[in-house]
């Protein structure tokens, strides 16, 4: 599935395929995002963090899972740091389904709300 990496080794975010694995063959069924297979240097850091973020347009309501690695030992990020605020890792951003609790393809405006999710 198509989501948004913010990787140490970029100067820009670039829109990239995500392995997932799929609960079934129908079109409700569930997709497993590995986030693994895009985030860098898992013998620094192994494990991978994820949250949830709404966003309110309007009446419309967007969901999006973040997937990141974060630890002192990692590459810092000039995409994702701040100031004296040095972020060290990569991150991913997915869409949720709006009917389907499960991540979702990433379409046109898309990209624009993870950038702006990932700045705040």
């Amino acid at each position: 599935l198509r989501c948004r990496l913010y990787s140490t080794s970029w100067t820009r975010p670039h829109q990239v395929t995500m392995l997932t694995r799929c609960s079934g063959h129908s079109r409700t069924a569930q997709h497993f995002p590995v986030p693994e297979s895009l985030l860098e240097e898992a013998t620094v850091q192994p494990y991978v963090h994820n949250c949830f973020v709404n966003v309110r347009e309007g009446r419309h309501v967007y969901r999006f899972c973040i997937f990141f690695k974060r630890h002192l030992h990692l590459r810092a990020n000039m995409l994702l740091s701040r100031g004296n605020n040095k972020f060290r890792g990569d991150a991913v951003v997915m869409r949720i389904g709006v009917n389907n609790p499960s991540v979702v393809n990433m379409r046109g405006r898309d990209n624009a709300l993870a950038d702006f999710i990932i700045h705040q």
